[in-house]
């Protein structure tokens, strides 16, 4: 379940279009739960998918994504990071393994106080995500060619 939640939300983080929310609409549980989880959140946005709600917004000069269930708990949090913000043994992992590769993202995924990072990999055709833990273990995650 989790791993299709993470393949979830790396879909939504990376772009896609959701229906977005006034935040009139928003669940009263979610907008309570997410006012005392980011207190001083900044253009905030808000979008609904079947089984979550997403707010999206700024905290601390960081782009921020939040995703709440419906009865207002926190499902998870991501932001986007740097390369350099990974754990060093992975930086070097990933910049001798994947030397041909082009990064296209990173993010760190927050989930009931686990915390791993995303990176999003493209060569030529190919594409993976790499999973990359606390501690700088690697995995693929997922990988598709065009």
């Amino acid at each position: 379940m989790k791993k299709l939640f993470i393949a979830a939300m790396m879909v939504v983080t990376v772009g896609s279009s959701a229906f977005a929310l006034d935040v009139n609409k928003v669940n009263y549980r979610v907008k309570t739960n997410f006012e005392a989880q980011f207190a001083g959140a900044e253009n905030v946005t808000w979008s609904l998918r079947d089984n979550y709600t997403k707010a999206s917004f700024t905290l601390a000069e960081e782009k921020v994504d939040a995703f709440f269930s419906e009865n207002g708990a926190m499902i998870a949090y991501t932001r986007k990071i740097e390369l350099k913000q990974l754990p060093l043994n992975a930086i070097q992992k990933i910049k001798k393994e994947y030397a041909s590769s082009t990064i296209t993202e990173s993010i760190e995924f927050n989930q009931d106080g686990e915390k791993n990072y995303y990176v999003s990999l493209q060569d030529g055709a190919k594409k993976q995500i790499l999973q990359v833990s606390l501690y700088g273990s690697i995995s693929v995650y997922n990988s598709a060619a065009k």
